[in-house]
């Protein structure tokens, strides 16, 4: 996907629902996860997404003319999972109890994170290039570079996840 092409005020959306998302999805799996380094894990990025998600309503939701609300676009859980590459599933408002019910193994709740990480990777690089303020720029560096370590702790997981 493309990101230059996004107005400004649609890519603070989706920047703030990818956090939200992810919160809600990773909290979830530390709930249901038993091992307790996956579990760990979880409550970790869980945590970092919260954090994110705060980061971008402090800064760009007023600068972008946002109120509170994000989006109420809806979503197939299904369909997602059954396509290959659609790491920007957590750019919409979705059930996200429901996709983890879908996702019946701890393996593709981790292919799920590590495709919605990487795809953040990529958001975030393209908003801290277009950023018009130094500030900006840094704010979204840093989110790159959390997202990063992310990418590298799903894949180390992954590493020693039972297969499918």
């Amino acid at each position: 996907m493309d990101f230059e092409h996004f107005e400004e005020k649609e890519a603070v959306k989706k920047a703030a629902m990818i956090e939200e998302n992810g919160y809600t999805f990773y909290s979830i799996l530390a709930h249901e996860t038993q091992d307790a380094e996956t579990k760990a894990l979880f409550q970790r990025l869980a945590a970092d997404e919260l954090k994110h998600k705060k980061i971008i309503e402090n800064k760009y939701f007023e600068e972008a003319g946002l109120g509170e609300q994000i989006t109420e676009e809806e979503l197939s859980l299904e369909e997602y999972i059954d396509r290959e590459h659609a790491s920007d599933i957590f750019t919409r408002r979705i059930d996200v109890e429901a996709l983890v019910k879908v996702l019946d193994h701890p393996r593709k709740a981790l292919i799920v994170a590590l495709d919605t990480e990487r795809y953040s990777v990529r958001l975030f690089e393209e908003l801290a290039k277009n950023a018009e303020t130094e500030e900006g720029k840094e704010i979204y560096r840093t989110l790159v570079e959390e997202e990063e370590s992310h990418v590298e702790l799903i894949e180390a997981l992954l590493k020693v996840a039972p297969p499918l």
